[in-house]
């Protein structure tokens, strides 16, 4: 687990690095929001920004699989143990029954302190 998460920030910094070094240097990419322009160092901010984001989507679809194959097969589990329930409950009832019946009952011994 925690070999997965220093990749994943090693994997943000790296993209973080290349995405900012492309937007600036090859690309020329400027970032306007309503007539507004932003310097370069603030559209690499926002580039990391969106890659943060998209890593954290990343986790959120891996760990969302994982955790939906770990469901199927804790409902799999529940559904078994409920359709073996069903099918045997009058054995089981009749069992539960027969050692009531037949237990050996013992009464109580009180103790009289003189």
């Amino acid at each position: 687990m925690l070999k997965n998460i220093i990749l994943a920030v090693l994997i943000a910094i790296v993209l973080t690095y290349s995405l900012g070094h492309l937007s600036s240097q090859w690309l020329d990419l400027q970032l306007n929001f309503a007539d507004h322009h932003f310097e370069p160092i603030t559209s690499i901010i926002a580039l990391t920004v969106i890659v943060a984001v998209l890593v954290v989507v990343g986790f959120v679809i891996a760990f969302s699989i994982v955790a939906a194959i770990v469901f199927a097969l804790i409902a799999g589990g529940i559904g078994l143990f409920v359709a073996g329930l069903s099918v045997f409950w009058p054995v089981i009832l009749f069992t539960l029954v027969i050692f009531l019946l037949v237990r050996d009952k013992q009464t109580p011994r009180y103790r009289v302190s003189r």
